[in-house]
């Protein structure tokens, strides 16, 4: 059976990992790149969800709007006061239908959401 006191000194000497002359630069090195990796992937989501949002909006704008230019756009015998009214007339349609109401409000509410969590991720950087 092994010493107590032996047992002690063991388990002193292997408790603490040894030390090395540049711990400190490499230290230093490997914050930096993890630093540098989260600026990097924190653009590129950015750009990403940018570009996403444009094209999801563009998408919704064409699908939902693009019967109703072709229309306008086949009866040239409105003066371009009807025209407008009646675009204005269908916009609002489109705002006050319960669905689509929901899904601008749905949309206003994605944007507070990730604006919110921009805020709290750039307070957390400072």
């Amino acid at each position: 059976m092994a010493e107590p006191d032996f047992e002690a000194q063991l388990s002193r000497m292997f408790a603490e990992p040894p030390s090395f002359p540049d711990a400190a630069l490499f230290n230093a090195e490997v914050a930096a790149k993890l630093d540098r990796g989260w600026a990097m992937r924190r653009m590129f989501i950015a750009v990403a969800g940018g570009a996403a949002g444009l094209v999801a909006a563009f998408q919704l704008l064409s699908t939902r709007f693009s019967n109703e230019v072709a229309q306008l756009s086949k009866n040239g015998s409105h003066t371009l006061e009807n025209e407008i009214s009646a675009s204005v007339a269908k916009f609002n349609a489109v705002l006050t239908t319960p669905s689509s109401a929901e899904a601008v409000w749905l949309a206003a509410g994605l944007a507070v959401v990730a604006l919110a969590f921009f805020v709290t991720r750039a307070v957390q950087d400072f």
